[in-house]
């Protein structure tokens, strides 16, 4: 029955919130959008002349590839007999995001074909995203808006329940199923929905952690003194419930005042007196319902319930401003700030300069506070690992009779040590760029003997410092990411290559083509080095383009075996590490190579700062949204790209700090 009476009362908040927007007091409402911002017109200069000057750039550098009966992709730019093919075009946006984006890097045209210069470039790109796009970055409000109301994760569900009852740990005995992923991560709001069954996980953990609360509650040693402010917090002791519930529950006074204290926390905002209200009215109700009466011992756990299951505690809300662009107020500040970095709920720090409007005012200190705090964490556990995809390292299985060396300590290892460098990274405010080269890594007595580096004993982890004749430094030489993007029997350059371009570029190749066949089917043995296997592909006319992009990175790194291992030789053959990469660059060496990554830094720290931004809003990024990373990434450089001056340069963008109004 009190199952039932709570569920009820839970469809029925869920029903309301879909039609109304929960009501706040003065000083939690959304800050007046700025009248220059909400009215400033965009202020173009006059559009580029298709047929003048675009139709002659496209003629000269895209109808190569993009003409004639078989244009690649499918896609036509010639226009001398299609008099509406600017119409046609234009309605394309996406292809044009991606055009502009090949332009950029440098990879359109491919290969040695001519290139555009500089100035033709900067025409095309100017088009595209002035003409076609509509973007313009001196144009305020240049960005996407983040979900309105996004459900709270599984993993920062379960640490907001540990930090709302200030609980050491908190670990729910209902299995809850995993989030869908998108873009890379688990947080994505358009794919966090609900289920009945879901609904039915809450209550459960709901009632665990009454049961946990009820287990660990113990009177403050000064309570009679409480007993006379009614109560106040204590470093960390959750007073308001536990001196109520063991010494004043004698009353509905005591139990509003649990909730007066306890509410504005699960809801992560003030609440107004209805909302109060409303509350102690389920507590009337299902202590009748259940034969009770407010003077019971227990007589707060309902309404504590309910607050667990409310959408106001399962979704983190915002409000949209009336009209034009405004900042978001400093408790959706607050939860922004304590979800990205902490995956969990404010703090008491947050909630009180929220609650002072002085968070904004705060931020940078309180940034780098966070990022000191054992919580934090949480950014190599949720965001970390889901960006290098470390979890695939779980479901490697080498061959054993390939690699009779790779058992579970050895697997262990290779996570600790990426896991280690991460955090070593975050932590002591590294330079992001360590990323692609460093001169160090975290290193055990088995996973330097895996390396062949001397010197490192015992089962511990330290840090140790690297020569260049160990051929390591970075991710791409370490063993995890090595062993993840191989398969059972060798390495293999196209899930090598894929992973650089996706994770450490936010680059995503296109699908391959459905009708390809598989390199042995025709039944014939494989033989030879992985990169003459490869060739079969690269032969394919409709292989090539993509795989001209994908290979160089997984070739470069052949030296490795499918576990990391360094090697000169495969198969009896020497190995060719060397490649060409379609915006002209060749490396004949794993040296060579590097440096050309290195080179890649604006790219990297575009991509790092794409991935955090995806990981902060929790949701992929638009077109619209490339001038806000450009400044950041500007920031970041200027910075030395710090860690810490990357999370700023996000939290302090008008991405981070800003919404829309509805339509606009």
């Amino acid at each position: 029955m009190k199952r039932l009476l709570l569920l009820l009362v839970i469809v029925g908040a869920f029903l309301l919130l879909r039609t109304v927007q929960w009501a706040v007091p003065d000083s939690m409402a959304p800050a007046a959008p700025d009248p220059i911002i909400a009215e400033l017109p965009a202020k173009y200069p006059a559009p580029t002349h298709f047929k003048t000057t675009i139709a002659p750039l496209l003629e000269k550098y895209c109808t190569s590839c993009h003409g004639g009966n078989k244009p690649k992709s499918n896609l036509s730019l010639e226009f001398s007999d299609q008099p509406d093919v600017e119409q046609r075009l234009l309605k394309d946006r996406k292809m044009f995001e991606h055009m502009a984006q090949r332009i950029r890097v440098g990879e359109m045209p491919p290969g040695k074909r001519a290139k555009p210069s500089e100035a033709e470039k900067g025409v095309l790109l100017t088009w595209i995203d002035r003409d076609v796009l509509g973007i313009n970055c001196s144009t305020p409000g240049q960005f996407g808006q983040v979900a309105r109301v996004r459900r709270l994760t599984r993993v920062e569900y379960i640490n907001t329940v540990r930090d709302l009852f200030y609980f050491k740990d908190f670990q729910p005995t209902d299995d809850f199923p995993p989030d869908h992923i998108g873009y890379g991560f688990d947080n994505i709001a358009d794919l966090l929905s609900i289920s009945p069954n879901l609904l039915e996980q809450y209550l459960s953990t709901a009632e665990q952690a009454i049961v946990q609360l009820d287990k660990t509650a113990k009177p403050s040693p000064n309570w009679e003194a409480k007993a006379k402010t009614y109560w106040e917090p204590d470093n960390g002791v959750f007073l308001p419930i536990r001196d109520v519930k063991l010494r004043f529950n004698n009353n509905q006074d005591r139990v509003r005042l649990v909730l007066q204290t306890f509410l504005p926390r699960a809801y992560r905002r003030p609440v107004t007196p209805e909302e109060i209200e409303r509350m102690m009215e389920f507590a009337r109700w299902s202590l009748t319902q259940e034969g009770e009466s407010f003077t019971r011992p227990k007589s707060v756990y309902a309404p504590l319930r309910a607050a667990l299951c409310s959408p106001y505690f399962l979704f983190r809300i915002e409000n949209d401003p009336p009209t034009g662009i405004a900042p978001i107020n400093e408790f959706e500040l607050a939860n922004r700030l304590s979800y990205f970095l902490w995956s969990s709920m404010p703090d008491d720090e947050l909630f009180k300069l929220a609650k002072e409007n002085q968070l904004r005012a705060n931020q940078a200190a309180q940034v780098r506070r966070m990022l000191k705090d054992p919580k934090a964490r949480a950014l190599i556990k949720n965001f970390a690992e889901q960006w290098l995809c470390l979890s695939a390292l779980n479901r490697v299985s080498p061959d054993p009779k390939l690699f009779p060396e790779f058992d579970e300590a050895l697997r262990l290892a290779m996570r600790e040590e990426t896991e280690r460098f991460v955090e070593h990274v975050f932590k002591e405010d590294r330079s992001v760029m360590d990323f692609l080269d460093a001169d160090y890594t975290f290193l055990n007595e088995r996973l330097a003997k895996h390396y062949g580096i001397e010197g490192v004993t015992g089962k511990g982890f330290r840090l140790v410092k690297l020569d260049p004749r160990h051929h390591r430094g970075g991710l791409l030489a370490q063993a995890s990411i090595l062993t993840l993007t191989s398969t059972p029997t060798r390495t293999s350059p196209v899930k090598r290559g894929i992973w650089v371009l996706e994770t450490l570029f936010n680059d995503h190749p296109d699908p391959p083509p459905v009708d390809v066949p598989p390199l042995d089917a025709d039944g014939a043995a494989l033989t030879g080095t992985v990169r003459q296997i490869m060739q079969k592909h690269r032969d394919n006319v409709q292989c090539a383009g993509c795989h001209s992009k994908i290979d160089p990175y997984g070739l470069a790194l052949e030296n490795y075996n499918a576990i990391g291992v360094w090697r000169t030789k495969e198969a009896g053959f020497e190995i060719d590490s060397s490649g060409l990469f379609p915006n002209g660059k060749s490396f004949s060496s794993i040296g060579e190579f590097r440096a050309i990554l290195n080179g890649n830094q604006a790219e990297f720290r575009k991509a790092l700062v794409e991935k955090l931004l995806i990981y902060a809003l929790g949701r992929g990024l638009d077109y619209a949204d490339r001038c806000a990373v450009q400044e950041i990434c500007s920031r970041v450089s200027q910075q030395q790209d710090r860690f810490s001056s990357t999370i700023l340069a996000i939290v302090e963008s008008d991405l981070f700090q800003k919404r829309k109004a509805k339509g606009s």
